[in-house]
């Protein structure tokens, strides 16, 4: 990553304990090109109940853009950075999920769409050049201050509200990582669902614990797509067999072939399973 000396530096962050669904916050600061003489502010300070991580990561972006037009800084460019490969992976993506309703180019529905809807509107309007960098992890002095502020935004809480975040029907998965793309074949499988999240359109994103073949363990933790109907007929922490489509790039489940809740030992459960690659 490269800073321009003469450019407005904004640096941003979100935090979330228990993520998903748990207590929330971003925060940003300006940091000013010398020639200005000005301290450094902070200029994002949001804490709330109930959100996620990436939303807050986002939501700091967004504010900093607001605060950019609105200041109408003198300076030729803005540099923001943050440490979320969520946002600066999915800048370019977003527009073109905009333009097939929110949906990628197999028709997956994207989680979030009413932030990115606000960040595409807030960075066309910004009357100037920004640009958006990516730093890993929190090595100097300001972005450990960043940190610090997001999380204490998280710890405080407050008044404020991510009217966006819809937390679902919540359970934890049984398998440590990520949950990931459910490779749909037009298979059965036996599943332990954990987690509905509603999408932009009334499709539910539906995490789940696949269990092993001798239903004495979980193989994975994966995610599928089901309609609002279907979705109506799974609960959290029920065990179920079901049919999936032929889609592995769009997955979604098309049959509950039978209510099945195999006993699994409790001792188990995180020793057998194993560990999916992230999503």
């Amino acid at each position: 990553m490269q800073l321009d000396p003469h450019a407005i530096h904004i640096y941003t962050d979100g935090a979330c304990y228990g993520n998903p669904g748990g207590a929330s916050g971003c925060a940003a600061i300006v940091h000013y090109p010398d020639h200005m003489m000005r301290e450094d502010d902070q200029i994002v300070d949001f804490g709330c109940a109930e959100s996620k991580n990436n939303r807050m990561e986002l939501l700091s972006c967004i504010r900093a853009l607001r605060w950019i037009r609105e200041n109408a800084p003198r300076v030729s460019r803005v540099q923001v950075i943050t440490d979320s490969l969520y946002v600066t992976d999915n800048i370019v993506r977003a527009r073109s999920w905009k333009k097939n309703d929110w949906r990628n180019l197999y028709g997956e529905p994207k989680e979030n769409w009413d932030l990115w809807k606000q960040f595409i509107s807030a960075h066309q309007k910004v009357g100037i050049r920004v640009s958006f960098e990516w730093t890993p992890g929190k090595k100097s002095p300001i972005l450990k201050r960043v940190d610090k502020a997001a999380k204490a935004a998280a710890k405080r809480g407050g008044t404020d509200v991510d009217r966006g975040y819809s937390g679902g029907q919540v359970a934890r998965s049984m398998v440590k990582g990520a949950a990931r793309r459910f490779a749909a074949s037009g298979q059965t499988a036996v599943v332990r669902i954990y987690r509905k999240d509603a999408m932009a359109r009334g499709e539910n994103k539906v995490r789940f614990d696949v269990v092993a073949d001798d239903l004495q363990s979980y193989a994975a933790s994966c995610y599928a797509y089901a309609s609002p109907a279907m979705s109506s007929q799974l609960h959290r922490q029920h065990g179920y067999r079901l049919r999936f489509s032929g889609k592995p790039n769009y997955p979604e489940i098309i049959e509950v072939i039978e209510e099945k809740l195999p006993a699994l030992p409790k001792s188990e459960r995180l020793q057998d399973a194993v560990t999916p690659a992230s999503s």
